[in-house]
């Protein structure tokens, strides 16, 4: 599933809106949905957005998990 995909269903969880989000991570609304709209974010932000929206981002192998952490 792309990160866009799960951050959109997270917000419909959380009833948060993108903006609200936006403004969480100090960016601006259209910045924001620029990167969702290429599904393109960095680890860090990915990771910045985990914790906002209270979910972790980890590398999975078949044997581990990895938790990402900046």
């Amino acid at each position: 599933m792309p990160a866009a995909a799960i951050i959109k269903q997270r917000l419909k969880e959380l009833n948060m809106t993108q903006t609200e989000l936006a403004k969480a991570m100090g960016t601006t609304r259209q910045n924001f949905n620029n990167k969702m709209a290429r599904d393109n974010f960095s680890t860090q932000e990915l990771c910045q957005i985990g914790e906002i929206l209270a979910f972790d981002v980890v590398i999975k192998t078949s044997k581990e998990e990895y938790p990402i952490t900046y």
